[in-house]
């Protein structure tokens, strides 16, 4: 497997619930539509997502070319969205320039990617979709529609946050947009999974210490790196993902959270960078306990953690 990394060097380790979203995108583009959206709380790994899609593109046969888009950053209004559009395509935008100039920059720019990238294909992830209103789903058919002039595939990946509010006009876990846009980009909408059960995170572990390498450039994965000796004689912490697994829920029942519901891919990241770093590679390390886990866990917030509710409660440490 090859190991690709985000914007901040960090290797991604993919998940099963990653290769279910790859395969929806999958299933959506070859159906036909413009688009499909994806629904997750806070931390399950939406923006790791996108910059995958960007860098890893084995998944489909069909070639493509990914950007990713800050939402945050964008205006309101035709010539505002457009310019935003430019930027995010890597284009300054130019003052005192008319809107159907903009559209035609637009589509002038992504042709000669595409060209370069021998596709027609052109895959917009929009991160932190929430922020999005109805007007500017209109104005996205519209660059959709220029493009498609041009002979060009606009498919856009719409990624929600729930319970996301920002103080801004979006409401939370809903919104209201006009029948062909729903149609075009959002009749498929998918849940985000995290971490599902020992399963899933037997997946996740054995990539983590078995095919994801260290850093850019490296050869080696880094709980072999920082233990090799231990690997050498046929140790696996993948082989202890359901004493992991069912340690966390014994910490999130006793941290009042649910018992069955999923692991975010932060924590999860977490708990595999704790145990590789400050347990299995520390003197006289033999086997892996409850302990162990425990403190594992307790340094990624899995229990403390509650993506439900952004209310921040202060107390003194415990």
């Amino acid at each position: 497997m090859t190991t690709f990394f985000d914007k901040r060097g960090r290797p991604i380790v993919p998940t099963a619930g990653m290769e279910d979203q790859l395969t929806q995108i999958s299933s959506a583009i070859e159906a036909d539509y413009h688009g499909c959206g994806f629904h997750s709380l806070t931390r399950f790994g939406k923006s790791t997502l996108a910059e995958f899609i960007c860098a890893f593109h084995a998944w489909i046969r069909t070639k493509y070319l990914a950007k990713q888009l800050d939402v945050r950053t964008i205006g309101g209004g035709e010539s505002a969205i457009f310019d935003w559009f430019l930027n995010q395509i890597g284009i300054r935008s130019v003052a005192r320039q008319g809107a159907d100039a903009k559209l035609e920059r637009i589509a002038n720019t992504i042709h000669l990617q595409l060209q370069a990238a021998d596709s027609n294909l052109f895959l917009a992830i929009f991160d932190d979709a929430n922020l999005l209103d109805a007007d500017a789903y209109q104005h996205i058919v519209t660059i959709d529609k220029a493009l498609y002039s041009r002979g060009i595939r606009l498919f856009a990946v719409f990624l929600f946050q729930d319970n996301h509010t920002s103080g801004r006009t979006e409401k939370i876990n809903r919104l209201i947009v006009p029948p062909q846009v729903r149609s075009r980009y959002l009749t498929r909408y998918h849940r985000m999974h995290g971490i599902r059960g020992p399963e899933d995170l037997y997946i996740f572990l054995q990539r983590f210490e078995d095919q994801v390498y260290m850093e850019s450039g490296a050869d080696v994965s880094l709980p072999r790196h920082l233990c090799p000796s231990l690997y050498e004689n046929g140790f696996r912490l993948c082989n202890s993902s359901e004493q992991i697994w069912e340690q966390g829920r014994i910490l999130k029942v006793a941290a009042g959270r649910l018992l069955h519901d999923e692991w975010p891919m932060k924590a999860t990241s977490l708990i595999a960078y704790f145990l590789a770093t400050r347990v299995i590679c520390s003197i006289g390390f033999t086997e892996l306990t409850n302990d162990h886990i425990t403190q594992a866990i307790r340094f990624s917030d899995l229990a403390a953690y509650n993506g439900e509710s952004g209310e921040v409660i202060f107390s003194d440490d415990q």
